[in-house]
């Protein structure tokens, strides 16, 4: 993996893995220089202060999606 994100320039990655390959899949890419990590783990990961993580919670996510589809239904015509 390594080798490929540094021969690919990757600077940012979307991070899907199970909880507890989360880290260590973390420090992999970071010894690779990714520069940004979009977190669709529920792990809360510990990164170089270099380093931006964004958290996506699906649930969250998941919620408001089933509340705007309840409260604001689409408009037929």
């Amino acid at each position: 993996m390594e080798e490929i994100v540094r021969e690919n320039g990757v600077e940012v990655v979307i991070l899907t893995v199970p909880a507890d390959e989360a880290q260590v899949t973390v420090d992999r890419l970071i010894e690779a220089d990714v520069k940004g990590i979009l977190n669709f783990t529920p792990a809360r990961i510990s990164v170089p202060k270099q380093v931006r993580v964004h958290h996506i919670d699906l649930t969250t996510e998941l919620q408001t999606l089933i509340y705007f589809l309840e409260n604001y239904p689409a408009k037929t015509e």
